[in-house]
C-alpha cells in the first residue's frame, strides 16, 4: 500500500473517535488503531508515525495489506 491513501486517512482520524483496522503481510490477525492524536510522514519513502492516546506506532506502509472499517461511533 502507497503512504498517500493511509496517511489521508490517518490524518482525518486526528481528534475524533474513528477507528481504523490495518492488517499486515504475514499476519491473520489486525491492529486497531483509535484515539489518534497525532501523524507525520518520516523521511523513508513509505514510513508514518502515529500518536495515540495509549501508543506510539511506527509504520512501514509498504508492509500494509488492507485497511478497513474507519468508522465513527458516536
Amino acid at each position: 500500500m502507497q503512504r498517500g491513501p493511509l496517511l489521508e486517512i490517518l490524518m482525518d482520524m486526528v481528534g475524533t473517535n474513528k477507528e481504523l483496522s490495518i492488517m499486515f503481510y504475514g499476519k491473520d490477525n489486525e491492529l486497531e488503531v483509535m484515539n489518534v492524536e497525532h501523524v507525520e510522514k518520516l523521511t523513508s519513502s513509505q514510513g508514518i508515525y502515529l500518536k495515540t492516546k495509549s501508543n506510539n506506532i511506527w509504520i512501514d506502509s509498504s508492509h500494509v495489506s488492507a485497511a478497513w472499517q474507519v468508522r465513527d461511533d458516536i
